[in-house]
């Protein structure tokens, strides 16, 4: 299998990610994105954690977010809530599995092009779990954090025969 183009570090959360990702993102890693959303916060972990974002620094990818905006973190999909038609997400149950028709974005997905540390994983599921704690995000949000995911990004493009035009 070919190397990923990217590893992902993924915060799992109970609530919508777009609320508090870029300062999470930052809070963990030390990194912020081009909008400079999450300077504070990137400030701190610098000041609490040196060993930690001087590992990190060095293998962070940042990626275009939809408005073009390099970043290193997006929302992401969480597999365990779902959104209705309505737009309004929720937690997957056996009851209402069936009316979830759209990923919840409830985490918050950090880009790497290789596997952080072990040590560094600890560290960061540590500081996210802080952080959420603590209050986090433009609107000083408390997230519950319900989990972490590693992941490899593939990207692949299939080339297919184009339909004749007679």
């Amino acid at each position: 299998m070919p190397k990923p183009d990217h590893y992902l570090f993924v915060v799992d959360t109970d609530m919508h990610a777009g609320y508090f990702e870029r300062e999470l993102c930052a809070y963990i890693t030390g990194s912020f994105g081009e909008d400079q959303v999450g300077e504070t916060e990137a400030q701190k972990a610098e000041e609490e954690a040196l060993e930690l974002t001087s590992e990190l620094e060095k293998i962070i990818e940042f990626v275009p977010s939809r408005d073009n905006c390099l970043r290193p973190c997006e929302i992401f999909p969480n597999q365990n809530y779902g959104t209705n038609r309505e737009g309004k997400a929720m937690k997957v149950t056996d009851v209402n599995k069936n009316q979830l028709t759209f990923p919840a974005n409830t985490s918050v997905a950090i880009y790497f092009s290789s596997i952080p540390s072990p040590q560094a994983i600890k560290t960061m599921k540590e500081r996210a779990i802080t952080v959420a704690s603590e209050g986090i995000g433009r609107h000083n949000v408390f997230p519950e954090i319900e989990g972490f995911r590693l992941l490899e990004q593939h990207t692949t493009y299939n080339e297919l025969k184009m339909p004749s035009s007679n």
